[in-house]
Parts: C-alpha cells; structure tokens; sequence
C-alpha cells in the first residue's frame, strides 16, 4: 500500500482496478481486504464493484 495518502475523493466512486492502483496494491489484495470485512463494496445496476472514496481513505488509515 502507497505511504503517502492517496488523492481520493470522499465523495468519489471507484472501480475495482481503479481503487487498486490508487492504493498502490493489486486488485486481488483489494478483494482479499473485501472478503475480510476491510472495506465495503457496492454493486451498480450493471453489477460491477464500486468503492466509495471515503471507504478508500478508512482503509488506507487503517494502515498508516
């Protein structure tokens, strides 16, 4: 994960790969840290994974 925090809006909505690069970690870490409860997950109406901005910064917190 970056050390320096990540120019993410809170009010912003992310996709899987999108969330990933901005945290400086793989998407597949990204769905391990959702799988373990570390950050929520929406679905839009097309069903893909979407991250809210403020749920991206409490994790990156969660770490530094």
């Amino acid at each position: 994960m970056t050390p320096t925090q990540p120019n993410i809006s809170p009010n912003g909505s992310y996709g899987v790969v999108q969330a990933a690069k901005l945290l400086g970690i793989d998407r597949r870490t990204l769905r391990r840290y959702e799988a373990a409860g570390y950050v929520a997950v929406r679905l839009n109406k097309g069903y893909q994974r979407r991250y809210l901005g403020r749920d991206l910064i409490a994790l990156w917190k969660r770490y530094y």
